[in-house]
């Protein structure tokens, strides 16, 4: 999920700095005796990464604000060490397939002292269970290199291989792993010749595959554990405080600035997979819709005939640049989608590079027909990718500059002159943007009024409000959300609800209440400038809708629910770790619109239940959306090739038939580029539609 920033003014700044060097300690007055730490492992030296003298003062730097400044003001204790370590062991052995039960055993005296260590500067912890993992991992990587040459392909056994590394204990022999390793291997052989590969190349394939990811291993570096190491305490805080290193840095610079080339999507590393973390509006990506949020990518090439690169197991920044390349070139992605098994035979996305530019991205606008009761409405739908704003333009003052809310209000005026008769916001799969942006969005709905609270780290809360008395549309409202819209669509849409000025139809949505500010680390250092130690995104408040509720975790609940794919425990806010609470502060005062009342809920819930139940469509979707449920619930897989068929076929079928009647994207252009595209059928908009048709038809009562 996108990680919105809220870029904080100075004074906020100012006060993180004063509270910082107020709260500093020396490391020589912590009273507590630590044992120095021995590194374990038997690699040579040359392959033992250990901690850099620069890294002292960082630690310190990091602990500080942390302890000092993040929202909760949690303190550095024995509790943020245990969750420290154990995320630390999942970042660095998710599936336990290296560590063995013995080696977890000699960590756990770093469980409880973590905090101690990180209080005084001291990170030799982290490096010494690293170079342990590194050491097991090579060594199960010359094994597998091994076993890859001699290992049969014989699929007909019936055994299966459970793929959640949390219903597996620590192994507690090597015997132990080399089996759970042999079905791993063997379940990676099945994939590929599902895949119609042939011997010579699944052995190719996978021969290359390890060898790449014994070259990264070795490539990480003293940088890379500590970033590691310290995102695992930042995310102890909330799952949105971040440590980047100067090098990340300067990539998440690069990638905020106004234009840059390639796919529009930005990656992160899940285990060994290149996964998509956000698909940025107004790129190739975007437009192709064929990507989403969660899709792991394991192989590209280039052009229209290239070979596929398997890039299971890659760097990170590796990956990146294989997918990066000159606007108007191909690339070709192969992905494993969203919410699917890693069984699943992944499908081909082709892509042409563009030069991304930010302020490209821009809202659309269509006009739909909506039979209710015999009668046809003409219904304006206004899909918002993001809140975003041409802020060089904005603060140039310039006339025109771009914008979520300048380019809406020209839509609704297109649409006003095409005579709808109501308008529905699509912020689906919109991931936030600008608090500015969901502010004016929302004035263009209300007359005046508060939008969204801010409450800082001390308790101060600051009422952010929309004082243009101009309304852009004052008819028949819906806002279309799904578990995917997150931060300033979940301020806008609250708002809306709360006004009690339109009808919020769809899923509950992500439930995203923090905000966050970029701090550079070495405004902390004396005598240093520009970004030589890296930055954190900084937790430093959370915002409350105007009712005085947060919509923090619990996101903001639709006023018609419709059926939601999403498992609340796998996806959202609180499915993350240490998630803030959702709490609640005094109402702000604000006047109902009163176009919404809980009889008009009350009476178009009744209906739209009704055609749940009636409509063979509504039907076949809740009952696709439950048999997926059920499906992915059992995560163990056959190893047996026609059992592992007949799961996959069950599988795709399932999914075929919840994409075919939910989908929102345009179909691709068929054989004959002559013919025109047709517009798939999207069972949710049209729900939100028939909704909307009976709210126009209530209020012109």
């Amino acid at each position: 999920m996108k990680k919105i920033l809220y870029f904080m003014p100075l004074p906020i700044i100012m006060l993180i700095a004063w509270s910082f060097f107020a709260n500093s300690k020396a490391p020589d007055t912590l009273p507590k005796a630590l044992p120095k730490v021995t590194f374990r492992t038997t690699l040579p030296d040359t392959l033992i990464v250990k901690p850099q003298s620069a890294q002292l003062k960082k630690t310190l730097i990091l602990t500080n604000l942390l302890n000092g400044n993040h929202y909760t003001r949690k303190k550095l204790d024995d509790d943020m060490s245990v969750a420290t370590y154990k995320a630390y062991l999942e970042s660095l052995d998710n599936g336990k397939l290296y560590f063995l039960a013995s080696d977890i055993k000699e960590f756990d005296k770093y469980n409880k002292e973590l905090d101690d260590y990180l209080m005084k500067g001291e990170v030799a912890p982290a490096y010494d269970i690293f170079n342990v993992y590194k050491e097991r991992a090579l060594a199960r990587i010359e094994k597998l290199l091994k076993t890859i040459e001699t290992m049969p392909l014989d699929f007909s056994q019936n055994e299966t291989l459970e793929t959640d590394g949390k219903k597996r204990a620590w192994a507690t022999t090597e015997a132990d792993l080399d089996e759970e390793w042999r079905k791993q291997l063997k379940n990676q052989m099945l994939n590929l010749h599902l895949g119609k590969k042939k011997e010579a190349d699944i052995r190719s394939t996978l021969t290359k595959r390890y060898v790449n990811y014994r070259k990264s291993i070795r490539q990480i570096n003293s940088e890379d554990v500590f970033q590691i190491f310290m995102n695992c305490l930042t995310e102890s805080y909330d799952p949105h405080t971040t440590y980047f290193s100067p090098i990340s840095s300067q990539n998440f610079n690069m990638s905020m600035s106004r234009s840059f080339e390639g796919i529009g999507a930005r990656l992160r590393l899940d285990d060994d997979y290149v996964t998509i973390d956000e698909i940025m509006a107004g790129g190739p990506a975007f437009r192709g819709k064929e990507l989403k949020s969660g899709d792991k990518i394991v192989a590209v090439a280039q052009g229209e005939n290239g070979d596929y690169e398997d890039i299971v197991g890659w760097r990170l920044d590796d990956a990146i640049l294989l997918i990066r390349g000159q606007k108007g070139t191909m690339v070709r992605l192969k992905i494993i989608p969203a919410g699917s098994s890693l069984s699943t035979p992944p499908k081909e996305v082709r892509l042409v590079r563009e030069k991304i530019k930010t302020e490209e991205e821009t809202i659309k606008k269509k006009v739909v027909s909506q039979t209710h009761n015999g009668k046809t409405y003409k219904v304006g739908v206004i899909e918002v990718p993001s809140f975003y704003i041409d802020y060089k333009a904005y603060q140039a003052g310039e006339v025109d500059y771009k914008s979520t809310s300048r380019d809406t209000k020209k839509a609704i005026q297109e649409l006003k002159q095409e005579g709808v008769q109501g308008i529905i916001m699509d912020l689906r799969n919109n991931g936030g943007g600008s608090l500015k942006e969901a502010i004016d969005l929302t004035g263009l709905f209300i007359k005046t009024g508060p939008v969204v609270q801010v409450r800082d780290t001390r308790g101060q809360i600051e009422t952010e409000t929309d004082d243009d008395e101009e309304v852009a549309y004052d008819g028949p409202l819906a806002v279309m959300v799904n578990g995917f819209s997150a931060s300033a669509s979940e301020i806008f849409s609250a708002a809306i609800q709360d006004y009690k000025r339109g009808i919020i139809v769809g899923e509950q949505t992500y439930g995203k209440g923090t905000v966050q500010t970029p701090v550079d680390l070495s405004r902390f250092v004396k005598g240093e400038k520009g970004d030589q130690h890296g930055h954190i995104n900084l937790t430093v408040s959370k915002y409350y809708r105007i009712n005085g509720s947060s919509t923090q975790n619990l996101g903001v609940k639709p006023d018609i629910a419709l059926p939601d794919a999403l498992d609340r425990a796998e996806f959202g806010e609180a499915s993350e770790r240490a998630t803030l609470p959702s709490d609640e502060i005094r109402t702000a005062k604000y006047t109902l619109a009163g176009q919404i009342t809980d009889k008009k809920v009350e009476t178009l819930r009744k209906s739209f239940e009704k055609r749940l139940k009636n409509d063979a469509e509504m039907k076949e979707l809740v009952q696709s959306i439950e048999d997926l449920r059920k499906l992915r619930q059992n995560t163990k897989i056959s190893l047996n090739e026609t059992k592992r068929k007949q799961e996959i076929e069950e599988y795709e079928k399932k999914q075929k038939q919840k994409a075919n009647l939910e989908d929102d994207d345009e179909s691709p252009a068929e054989a004959k580029p002559t013919e025109e595209k047709k517009e798939k059928k999207d069972l949710y908009l049209q729900n939100a539609a028939q909704v909307l048709a009976e709210l126009i038809g209530i209020q012109a009562k």
